[in-house]
């Protein structure tokens, strides 16, 4: 867009995308005042104009439309017309398949008179829902992440239901009574050994519900989604703070500097398991991966 000096009336051009929707301020580099320059707005010039394009998934986010995408050049009426062009022909084909007359089963032998039977065409094969074959063609983010939560409930499951079927309650509570000056209850014997292997085990169980949802592009998929990874963002720091509180509880006077390296190993390790999960979160609530996840 072209641009001027309100001051000196000097003159010059910007690229329409360096401009937010609020506007920016620039500096005249002939009379060095400072002006606001505000986005244009686009005015609707066809009925296929849009906010959003059907190609790369830029979206202006606001009531603001366009015929030609301002990022990949896209012209978006020559788009809908191809697209109805090809409708037209997919229906045209369509129709002269119901009127072509219905070929016999049974046809006569061109030397004879007996029969022979027709077979019949190949019953078309039906893709399946679930597969692999998003990354036939290329990177598929909806079958990385989704695939990727279907590999972390099943680890986090096999391990949930290893440490709930090894879990003697009783046991575990004559032992650890045996070792301390006073009597272990069972809500602490199930505090420290039985309870996160039952977290492991219902938050896998709710993360496969949710990665099937995902992969199969239901509408409730990506919220389920979005909400098992704000309940792994919430747990895995939970669970270091506990093994921190559980071994300050056992252990016998460490000296100070033990309090603190235990700290920063908590600490460490929540930071890596919670970054890449809140980038993922944050990568499945942008437009550009909405855009696509509904239009697949």
């Amino acid at each position: 867009m072209r641009i001027e000096c309100p001051h000196c009336k000097a003159n010059g051009a910007i690229n329409d995308l360096e401009i937010p929707e609020e506007g920016r301020y620039l500096n005249c580099p002939r009379c060095k005042e400072s002006f606001q320059v505000k986005k244009p707005r686009r005015q609707m010039t066809s009925a296929y104009a849009t906010n959003t394009c059907p190609a790369c998934g830029y979206s202006t986010c606001c009531e603001e439309v366009f015929d030609q995408c301002p990022q990949c050049g896209l012209v978006v009426k020559a788009l809908m017309e191809q697209k109805f062009a090809q409708q037209a022909q997919h229906r045209e084909q369509q129709a002269n398949l119901s009127q072509a007359p219905a070929m016999p089963l049974v046809a006569p032998l061109p030397t004879g008179g007996s029969m022979y039977l027709r077979s019949d065409p190949d019953p078309v094969e039906k893709k399946p829902m679930l597969s692999l074959a998003g990354f036939a063609n290329g990177f598929d983010p909806v079958a990385a992440v989704g695939w990727g939560a279907v590999l972390v409930a099943v680890v986090l499951l096999a391990i949930g239901l290893k440490g709930v079927l090894h879990y003697h309650g009783t046991d575990i509570q004559a032992q650890l009574s045996e070792q301390s000056l006073e009597p272990v209850s069972a809500w602490q014997v199930f505090g420290g050994y039985g309870f996160w292997p039952w977290v492991a085990t219902l938050f896998a169980g709710a993360a496969l519900v949710a990665a099937f949802g995902f992969l199969q592009r239901q509408a409730w998929g990506l919220q389920a989604m979005e909400g098992v990874l704000l309940a792994a963002v919430v747990l895995t720091p939970l669970y270091e703070l506990t093994g921190y509180v559980v071994w300050i509880v056992k252990s016998i006077a460490p000296p100070w500097w033990a309090y603190l390296v235990e700290l920063l190993s908590v600490l460490l390790i929540s930071s890596l398991c919670v970054v890449p999960l809140l980038l993922v979160l944050q990568y499945l609530r942008g437009d550009r991966f909405s855009h696509r996840y509904r239009n697949g």
